[in-house]
């Protein structure tokens, strides 16, 4: 009796389910309804733009008493309106659904400016056509983020089994594959082989009035002139395009704050905007010789761990190539900000069997610091670029003043899917002789601090700057050279990890004579487990390894603590670039390890532990970083971060030692509708080593004149509320002294303030329509008022004295505008 209740329970649901079906079938949908057909109802023009703006805007309606809250529409119109249409759910097609499944991932990624942008322009691509997950290689799966080798391996090995990944579910089986690697590469790949012949594509836009690099604060004067040139705007357009999965191409403009506008000159014809633009193309593999990829244009060359070869122009501290602090490996279209060491010109990719082989030539004009005898002493990275200078003294230009040809290429050989063995080489030809000349740089009343001030302690990383003269057969205008080689393995044994990479400057011109060319090289392991893992790594540059193209692991960038830092002694400030601007890294020797550990469901710790040697004047560093979260419920976490490092720590009589510790903790709180409350309370003292001959009191005791110290403290709110799906509001306020760093919106800055600080930003996000999105942001820093005698004793008219400009008050501001249209 039972069982014959149920089926008739059954059949009236399904009864009354399929009536409504026929019921509201007849009604036509609000959400598809156009103009035309909501005028034939009867309702005004009121109603009518009300409904399709919100339509526009807000993505449709969810239910049809929406409708009673938009002004325009009146009651007896909403009354009609739910008599006559009705409110289907919105059915999206596959490629629809997944835009929206990633559109906070998409949102974050093309605001992202800096050494990842490349990255992020072929994430945004997968994101928009993805590839089949079982056509991959393990070089594919690398360049996703947060895919670590031994989750690449698992993947390819599963996949050279013979067997294919046809659901999201299959893959997440895969032994060996991490649940963090899985979600990773959830999100960029299809399990199909329908190939995407569509097109897709983003524009970006943006336009702004503060630089993210500038010359350092130590010159006051020169760093006010720097910040006073904020016309004209900061401009950057970019535009990528996709077919498909074969064909891609991009097209940007970038025009920093403060530089004038750049051209190509066609003869008679006129001239038009300096861009970078590139056009790629990927065929689908087949048969055992087959071409992988081939691009012309713009583009960046990326291999081993970036001793060689990695043509970005940004420096990122500690760069690993695990977790987010990845490099793009291989080759890619480049429509990126980099202007120091961008490739523009052929490359490719070819494959034969488990043979790669990527070469590549290119032909661009460097930005360089030239010589009065027509030579150049070394390339610079400006941002602004000033042809001559800051201040429009320097005798010799700076911008585009060197042509360089580049080529060179990448032969890799899987010995099998768990390991493969690479060799790059590549030789730069210049059009001018490469010798570096110190008094193009200081200015010549300071040419004695050069190699002689304790300040300058690192002088001989200048010291050892490359030079070269010489011709060569393959292009006539060359008067010096570079050459650079050396290989780089990788090989991965269950969830273990062995990386390396080794890359030798040749200094004599003798290509196999090795035994007195300067040589950088680094090793790193990586041990995987579910909740534990664990990176060690040991790099060693020497000092002469003088690589524009290097971008490997190092804490600090090339020429720290020269007299480059000290803007004040270079001939103008635009040169202080030559430190800030470095994207090589630092002669360094040591030993680095970074852990992570779950070790309670509530609670992850990492440790971060660097131990290291400055080549250049043999300084000892130390740096510790340990992290804890607690998550007491999955929306409520606290974070704790403590640093400590030093320098000098052996021998406190140095006077460049310090010790520096740094505490900080946050408390986040995640709401209803993704809405998000943070707290920060942080504290950092740093200490600088007794200078001997200040630390005598001639009264007794100890003097504290020779102890300087420098305490940094800072509490700051941040709020994000979502409106609705289409629009949030997101800002902070920060009560801060000292030195502080802090990630704002999108925007990393480091702020440093020798009084109270105020600092407030607030940022508006509104998706206009399901594929046009728009952001603004205003930031703003105020400083307190403090004692500043710059003017000093001047006499007056009576005959006494007065002190001038007893008092300064700083204040900055900034905007970001940035549209984003996705089709």
């Amino acid at each position: 009796m039972l069982m014959n209740n149920t089926g008739k329970i059954r059949r009236v649901v399904c009864i009354l389910f399929l009536s409504l079906t026929i019921l509201f079938a007849a009604k036509p949908d609000l959400n598809t309804m156009d103009a035309n057909a909501l005028y034939e109802l009867g309702l005004s023009d009121e109603a009518v733009d009300a409904i399709l703006d919100y339509r526009l805007y807000h993505g449709g309606f969810e239910n049809i008493y929406e409708l009673s809250t938009l002004e325009g529409v009146s009651h007896e119109e909403f009354v009609l309106l739910k008599k006559q249409v009705a409110v289907f759910p919105i059915l999206l097609t596959a490629e629809e659904q997944r835009f929206e499944d990633n559109y906070y991932q998409l949102e974050r990624m093309t605001f992202s400016e800096g050494s990842s942008e490349g990255l992020v322009e072929e994430w945004i691509r997968l994101l928009s056509s993805p590839e089949n997950v079982n056509r991959m290689d393990y070089f594919d799966f690398m360049n996703l983020p947060g895919v670590s080798p031994v989750d690449a391996v698992a993947v390819e090995k599963f996949i050279a089994s013979d067997q294919s990944i046809t659901s999201a579910r299959d893959l997440r089986s895969i032994e060996g594959l991490s649940y963090y690697g899985y979600s990773n590469i959830g999100d960029y790949v299809r399990f199909t082989d329908d190939e995407d012949k569509g097109w897709h594509g983003y524009y970006n836009a943006t336009v702004k009035n503060s630089q993210q690099n500038i010359v350092p604060d130590e010159d006051a004067e020169s760093l006010q002139m720097f910040q006073s040139r904020t016309t004209p705007l900061d401009i950057y357009h970019k535009l990528l395009i996709n077919k498909g999965n074969s064909w891609s191409g991009g097209l940007s403009y970038n025009r920093p704050l403060g530089q004038g506008d750049e051209y190509y000159q066609l003869g008679s014809l006129g001239r038009i905007p300096r861009v970078k633009a590139f056009l790629s193309y990927e065929p689908v593999p087949n048969g055992e010789f087959h071409v992988n990829k081939l691009i012309a244009g713009n583009y960046v060359a990326a291999f081993g761990q970036g001793v060689i070869m990695e043509s970005v122009d940004y420096f990122t501290p500690r760069k690993s190539g695990y977790g987010w602090r990845k490099r793009l490996y291989g080759i890619s279209g480049d429509v990126s900000k980099n202007t120091y060491v961008p490739l523009r010109g052929l490359t490719g990719e070819f494959q034969w069997n488990s043979l790669y082989f990527t070469p590549f030539v290119s032909f661009e004009s460097r930005d360089a610091v030239l010589n009065a005898d027509e030579s150049f002493s070394m390339l610079i990275r400006m941002e602004p670029r000033y042809e001559y200078g800051l201040n429009g003294q320097l005798s010799e230009p700076l911008t585009r003043t060197v042509d360089e040809l580049i080529y060179g290429s990448n032969l890799r050989w899987r010995v099998n899917t768990s390991t493969h063995v690479g060799m790059t080489a590549y030789e730069s030809l210049y059009d001018r002789e490469k010798d570096f000349q110190i008094q193009s740089v200081v200015a010549p009343e300071n040419m004695g601090y050069y190699l002689n001030h304790m300040g300058n302690s690192a002088d001989t990383e200048i010291a050892s700057i490359y030079e070269n003269s010489g011709e060569s057969g393959l292009w006539g205008k060359a008067k010096s050279y570079r050459r650079v080689l050396g290989g780089d393995f990788s090989t991965v044994y269950k969830n273990l990890v062995l990386q390396g990479e080794i890359g030798i400057l040749d200094h004599d011109g003798a290509v196999f004579d090795l035994k007195d060319d300067p040589m950088a090289w680094v090793v790193n392991m990586y041990w995987q487990f579910d909740n534990f893992n664990i990176l060690l790594l040991y790099r060693d540059y020497d000092l002469a390894y003088d690589n524009p193209y290097q971008r490997s692991f190092s804490n600090y960038q090339r020429y720290k603590s020269t007299i480059f830092e000290d803007v004040f002694y270079l001939k103008d400030p635009s040169l202080g670039f030559l430190y800030t601007g470095a994207s090589q890294p630092q002669a360094e020797r040591g030993f680095y390890y970074n852990l992570r550990y779950q070790f309670h469901r509530q609670f992850v710790t990492t440790v971060e532990h660097d131990i290291w040697t400055r080549v250049a004047d043999q300084s000892k560093y130390n740096r510790l970083v340990f992290n804890l979260e607690y998550r007491p419920v999955f929306n409520y976490r606290f974070r704790l971060r403590q640093k400590w490092q030093s320098r000098g720590g052996q021998n406190i009589f140095a006077p460049t030692g310090y010790e520096s510790t740094e505490t900080r903790l946050e408390g986040v709180m995640r709401m209803s509708r993704y809405n998000e409350l943070r707290l920060l309370l942080a504290t950092g003292y740093t200490a600088f080593n007794p200078r001997p001959r200040l630390t005598a009191n001639t009264a007794g005791g100890t003097s504290m004149v020779g102890n300087a110290g420098s305490p940094s403290k800072a509490i700051a709110a941040q709020v994000t509320h979502n409106f609705n799906d289409r629009f949030k509001v997101m800002g902070q306020m920060m009560i801060y002294e000292g030195f502080i760093w802090n990630f704002e919106d999108t925007d990393f800055r480091v702020f440093n303030a020798d009084s109270e600080a105020f600092h407030g930003w607030i940022a508006f996000f509104s998706r206009l329509s399901p594929n046009l999105s728009a952001r603004f942001k205003y930031s703003f820093d105020r400083h307190g008022t403090m004692g500043n005698y710059v003017g000093g004793i001047v006499p007056t008219g009576s005959g006494d004295y007065e002190i001038t400009d007893i008092t300064a008050r700083e204040t900055y501001n900034d905007f970001r505008i940035q549209l984003d249209y996705r089709f």
